[in-house]
């Protein structure tokens, strides 16, 4: 009786949903073993992609600020010199000329397609890139990235930085905005922004005009600070960040469609006060969170302890849950690659605890989902990694339907 009342108060408060399986594809590091600009290569990388039991693909849109489709807001003509092998870094593979941008059809209509054909894949989006050059590789900035120096970012000593456009101006958020409307266009039916991909932008870089301006409006005869630390400082500097998540979420309303917008967050630990992302990236995800910006929040990445590695995980991911409270989904990640020591892949968190990465994968989806998450993040899911062994346990996990939130809160803010 009381497991039947139950499942009436859920059917009335909202629908069950189940445990989500995120990957992050970059078709392009799937270039050197497959043809990526082709229909069967691209069949290729779906079906490696769906052997770890994703059912939510979002593939990779952009090199930096370089679209990997026919895009309307870059000029496409000027943007060929910078896939110019003779460009490339000598440490990278040389693999010739990449034309995503040429592919006919155009090749992210060409993947969502495939996906919507694929009985495993229950959704498919976009991995949209916060940043204007990837690893800050000015050989990836975009073209009206670079044809508008106006906008390129400064340190507190005015140096420019052309590796981004600062948010803090209005027209940079409408080409932002143009390449979000053109993403839905071709039909995905996730957004899900990677904000911790900034290509070396922090607010240390962001001593542009109007957030001087904006300054001096809030401080009246305060100098500004130099260090970007400054809990004042990077509250100007947020703003430009939260009118561009504002802008994704009135471009997808204004598509008619139900779209769920996904952000990022990185180096998570048990924190109160501004984090990595506030200094790092430029924004306070308990705002993004507080305000309704967005549908659900991504930890990609944590800061593990190597003497606890999965009870520091689990306060991790509860720390997290618990100042959501279901006011957004939360997706906590199953990530292969190890970048640093303070951010570990589950392989690294294996040797720490002593135990095989595939256990290390089960402990993982365990604890996400003792936590409540709505699914896990796969990043990235490239040629090398998740071993099948690993695939098996991912893809055989079943956690048990939680139930989704009735309404998107981020319309409350519009």
């Amino acid at each position: 009786m009381k497991a039947r009342l139950a499942c009436i108060c859920l059917m009335a408060t909202g629908a069950l949903v189940a445990f989500e399986k995120i990957a992050l594809v970059d078709g392009f590091d799937y270039a050197p073993v497959m043809d990526t600009e082709t229909d069967k290569g691209m069949r290729q990388v779906l079906a490696r992609v769906c052997e770890t039991g994703a059912d939510t693909i979002l593939w990779r849109t952009h090199s930096g600020g370089i679209p990997r489709y026919a895009s309307e807001a870059e000029d496409l003509a000027v943007l060929e010199q910078p896939l110019d092998k003779r460009r490339v870094p000598l440490t990278l593979p040389v693999r010739g000329w990449v034309r995503y941008q040429r592919c006919e059809p155009d090749a992210l209509k060409t993947v969502y397609g495939l996906c919507a054909g694929m009985s495993g894949v229950k959704r498919y989006g976009a991995h949209l890139l916060q940043e204007d050059a990837h690893s800050n590789r000015y050989w990836s900035l975009g073209e009206w990235t670079l044809e508008h120096p106006q906008y390129w970012c400064r340190s507190a000593d005015g140096k420019i930085g052309m590796h981004h456009a600062s948010f803090a101006y209005p027209e940079v958020i409408a080409h932002r905005r143009a390449i979000v409307r053109e993403i839905l266009a071709r039909g995905a039916q996730m957004i899900y922004l990677d904000t911790t991909r900034n290509g070396g932008y922090g607010p240390r870089d962001d001593y542009v005009k109007p957030n001087l301006d904006e300054w001096a409006r809030c401080h009246p005869g305060v100098p500004v600070p130099k260090d970007f630390h400054d809990p004042r400082w990077l509250e100007v500097v947020a703003r430009g960040h939260y009118a561009y998540y504002r802008a994704i979420r009135e471009e997808i309303r204004a598509s008619g469609r139900d779209v769920p917008f996904v952000i990022t967050v990185g180096n998570m630990r048990v924190q109160d006060g501004p984090d990595w992302n506030y200094a790092g990236c430029g924004f306070d995800w308990r705002k993004v969170v507080d305000e309704g910006f967005v549908d659900g929040l991504a930890v990609v990445s944590i800061a593990a302890d190597e003497k606890d590695p999965f009870g520091s995980t689990e306060r991790i991911f509860r720390h997290v849950a618990g100042y959501v409270k279901g006011r957004c989904k939360t997706y906590f990640p199953i990530r292969a690659y190890n970048f640093a020591k303070s951010q570990p892949s589950y392989g690294q968190l294996a040797k720490w605890a002593g135990v095989t990465p595939p256990e290390a994968i089960r402990r993982l989806l365990e604890i996400a989902a003792r936590c409540g998450a709505a699914g896990i993040v796969m990043e990235c899911v490239d040629p090398g990694n998740y071993p099948a062994a690993d695939c098996e346990v991912i893809r055989n996990f079943a956690a048990p339907a939680h139930e989704a939130p009735t309404t998107h809160p981020a319309t409350d803010v519009l």
